[in-house]
């Protein structure tokens, strides 16, 4: 899932992705894994109820993004904390070629798949 995407045609440099798909259980929790802030921000624990509907709540407020899955807090982010193109905070590598301070704070949704079904329901936005 996309969120605050500042170019529809290029949602992967201008969007932030919340990762919504399943990966095959086992393996360690890493920044592609279910509930994280995809390559930036690996999710705490894997709270991802397998062949069921799971429940997302995901607050964007100004440079925080913090995603509840299933009643869990699982990852949470300050954008601003991204100062530099390409690097994390921890001096990890990531795919975004500008900052991540530097992305829009607005923007558009998009629901994703990858050639797999997925289904979402009940989308409510929240502004406040």
């Amino acid at each position: 899932m996309y969120l605050r995407t500042s170019d529809m045609k290029d949602p992967v440099q201008t969007g932030i992705e919340i990762q919504v798909a399943s990966l095959p259980q086992g393996r360690p929790l890493a920044k592609g894994s279910v509930g994280g802030i995809y390559d930036l921000v690996a999710p705490r624990v894997n709270a991802l109820i397998p062949d069921a509907w799971n429940h997302y709540t995901i607050t964007c407020k100004g440079p925080n993004i913090t995603v509840v899955l299933n009643g869990q807090q699982v990852s949470e982010a300050n954008l601003d904390q991204w100062t530099e193109a390409r690097k994390s905070p921890d001096g990890t590598p990531n795919k975004f070629t500008r900052a991540m301070k530097d992305f829009a704070r607005v923007g558009y949704i998009g629901l994703q798949d990858h050639g797999t079904p997925v289904w979402y329901r009940n989308i409510r936005i929240k502004t406040q």
